[in-house]
């Protein structure tokens, strides 16, 4: 079902509502799409990711400025005005928020919440999680650090990295602008530019699966470390750290074939253990 809400500008929030199972009552899979204006409902790596529990409803919700079934010949470049003006990370968790409180009152939720992000819905769910109470949260192929302008200058080129600075300036100068930098809006770029993303996930008490492949050069594998890292320090049993050696941002090989599929099949045996299993007493909050 394609549904609708509404924000607080008066602007709808597109989302779709998909009850794989007829069972009289089943938890929710939130499904957060990676960066670009396609439409969630045309994206083929959430159409595989509803596959993760086939008993659950899936629930998906565009962002700013993207209508259901949009699709883009550049998911990129070919973006609407209302897109640039108004997408950033933050939005896109206010909009899960509004949406999940829709929900609360269905009969048919048991209250089971599994939130799913890759790339930049990776960053989405992280901000989420801390917000909501979710039963169980994956983060695929996303360097969930302390600061995003860390990350970047650690995902392009020297040279690039070296005018960063220069740039992020112009951009905290002019928070609001939907100029475009690097594939974003400024408004996006402040939006997340320094967001501790780990904090938010250490704030999170339900488990956690980080999956990320070694040669990701999207989000550099050493940030996604040192979230492990920074978990074993605080004393914390919740986090499942998954580093696929030789796969990139796509879960492909060296030589270029796709490891995906069998990636997602573990990911769904993680979710199913994790849903079965008894709540550990000895895991710090």
């Amino acid at each position: 079902m394609d549904l609708t809400a509404r924000r607080n500008d008066g602007s709808l929030i597109d989302w779709s509502l998909d009850r794989q199972h007829r069972g009289r009552k089943q938890g929710i899979l939130l499904l957060a799409q990676g960066s670009g204006c396609l439409a969630a409902t045309e994206n083929p790596n959430l159409v595989r990711a509803k596959a993760l529990l086939p008993d659950f409803a899936v629930v998906t919700v565009e962002k700013y400025g993207v209508r259901p079934h949009d699709a883009p010949k550049d998911p990129f470049g070919g973006c609407s005005p209302g897109f640039h003006a108004h997408h950033t990370v933050s939005q896109r968790v206010a909009d899960y928020q509004r949406v999940l409180a829709r929900l609360r009152t269905a009969p048919w939720w048991d209250g089971r919440l599994v939130l799913f992000g890759g790339s930049e819905g990776g960053a989405a769910v992280s901000m989420l999680a801390a917000r909501v109470r979710p039963t169980a949260v994956v983060v695929f192929s996303t360097a969930p650090g302390r600061s995003f302008r860390q990350t970047f200058k650690l995902s392009v080129p020297p040279e690039v990295a070296a005018r960063a600075d220069s740039e992020f300036a112009r951009i905290k100068a002019d928070p609001l602008s939907p100029k475009l930098w690097g594939g974003n809006s400024y408004r996006w770029w402040a939006d997340i530019l320094d967001h501790d993303l780990t904090a938010d996930l250490l704030s999170v008490r339900a488990p956690i699966l980080l999956v990320h492949g070694e040669r990701d050069l999207s989000g550099p594998v050493q940030i996604a470390r040192t979230v492990r890292d920074e978990f074993r320090r605080e004393g914390r049993c919740n986090l499942t750290y998954w580093e696929f050696p030789g796969y990139d941002h796509q879960m492909q090989d060296a030589a270029g074939a796709a490891h995906i599929d069998e990636v997602m099949a573990r990911i769904s045996g993680w979710l199913g253990a994790k849903l079965s299993a008894v709540p550990s007493e000895g895991c710090p909050p």
